[in-house]
């Protein structure tokens, strides 16, 4: 019991749960070795305690009051472990045979298989039956018995499925021998040759978010997953009073992976604006990596276009040269996010965003209010917001609460 607890401690610290997360999975079902272990123990007559005399004093107490020299007699303890552990071990593997036999078995069927850029599956999937009703923000466990029986992964539904549409999609990031090992497998088969199994849907602390009246959102990557239900829900309402306004900030590598978002946001925006809404959803995209030192700039007609240091350094240097309009770029460089959705063109920004100037934005914005902080990322980026909710909580008097979301 000693090595179980062990390895399954040793087996729980971050570097391995991150990185070797299967070895943290199949070590912890070592538990179950271990509660029979903790229940046979004591029944084997290993533990004893000295015999009692029928008067309470003990035989060694006797033998010495009499001048014996024969040692005192011991007798195996009478266990009770098993009356402390029958009912919590009753209820938990009544709850695993439940969940097993009823949830386990809904087996979904794989409608459509889309690749996004960044290395990102969109994977729609059937219904497992007409009960089942997801909510925006919720996840669900995959389960991929071509892959292996025993590991379920969590993701967030995407898209939820309603009374005219009964599916549902999730975006999957390729990022670990699983998710390896799914991508080879859909891309080598059909998509009615591969079906899954779904257990859920369960609730988040992201489904709070639809329920303030303010609502700040932080995502990095794949972490938008979350709120892009939240951005369908409010294109389908835009005259909806929960959230009153959604303030999202999303941080990604490179430009490309904006295609995720572009074409809803894009919509989104231009349905508040004619449902006379346009201060419902302030959108914030920033792009942190570059290539071939090349970055957006905006010139005088508000035209975003793409252009390195150096020349951007001459035309500011040089007031005769007029900017150009556009720059004309290799196949490999950034995706032009800008020319295809223009109204997206001034919210894309270059580098990670400051947050002391978000932060005294929003205070200055909401003086005086208790408001919730939603971020679904890394662990660096949810650790430097829950610093700087703390700092802005105490030097102002509006006061933020970091809600967070994470799978590892």
């Amino acid at each position: 019991m000693l090595i179980l607890t062990t390895c399954m401690g040793v087996m729980s610290s971050r570097p391995i749960r991150r990185r070797l997360y299967n070895v943290f999975w199949y070590t912890h079902q070592l538990y179950l070795p271990f509660m029979v272990l903790l229940i046979v123990h004591p029944l084997s007559g290993v533990l004893k305690e000295e015999a009692l005399k029928p008067n309470g004093i003990y035989s060694s107490q006797v033998h010495s009051s009499s001048n014996f020299t024969k040692a005192p007699t011991f007798v195996p303890i009478k266990s009770k472990t098993w009356l402390w552990m029958a009912m919590p071990l009753s209820c938990f593997f009544l709850d695993l045979i439940w969940r097993i036999l009823s949830r386990n078995r809904a087996r979904v069927d794989v409608i459509q298989i889309t690749r996004m850029s960044g290395r990102t599956i969109s994977l729609t999937l059937s219904c497992p039956d007409e009960e089942f009703q997801c909510r925006p923000g919720q996840y669900v466990l995959l389960q991929c018995p071509y892959i292996s029986l025993l590991e379920w992964h969590p993701f967030t539904a995407v898209v939820i499925p309603t009374s005219n549409r009964r599916n549902f999609t999730l975006w999957i990031r390729v990022k670990g021998d699983w998710t390896e090992s799914l991508e080879n497998l859909l891309f080598l088969k059909r998509p009615d040759e591969v079906s899954m199994l779904v257990d859920g849907p369960f609730a988040s602390p992201m489904q709070n978010a639809r329920r303030c009246r303010v609502a700040l959102c932080v995502a990095a990557g794949v972490g938008i997953t979350p709120f892009v239900a939240m951005l369908r829900d409010m294109l389908r309402n835009p005259r909806g009073k929960y959230p009153g306004r959604l303030h999202l900030i999303w941080i990604v590598r490179h430009e490309r992976e904006l295609t995720w978002l572009a074409k809803l946001a894009n919509s989104c925006l231009l349905h508040l604006r004619n449902a006379n809404r346009p201060d419902r959803l302030h959108l914030e995209l920033y792009i942190t990596n570059t290539i071939a030192n090349t970055h957006t700039i905006v010139n005088e007609k508000g035209v975003t276009s793409l252009a390195s240091k150096d020349e951007e350094k001459a035309t500011l240097l040089t007031p005769c040269i007029k900017r150009k309009t556009e720059k004309r770029i290799d196949k490999h460089d950034y995706y032009r996010i800008a020319k295809e959705y223009p109204i997206l063109g001034c919210r894309v920004k270059s580098g990670r965003p400051y947050w002391d100037r978000v932060f005294g934005y929003w205070a200055h914005l909401y003086p005086e209010e208790h408001l919730k902080l939603f971020c679904c990322g890394p662990k660096k980026l949810v650790k430097l917001l829950r610093s700087k909710c703390k700092n802005i909580s105490r030097t102002t008097k509006t006061k933020l609460t970091l809600v967070h979301e994470a799978f590892s």
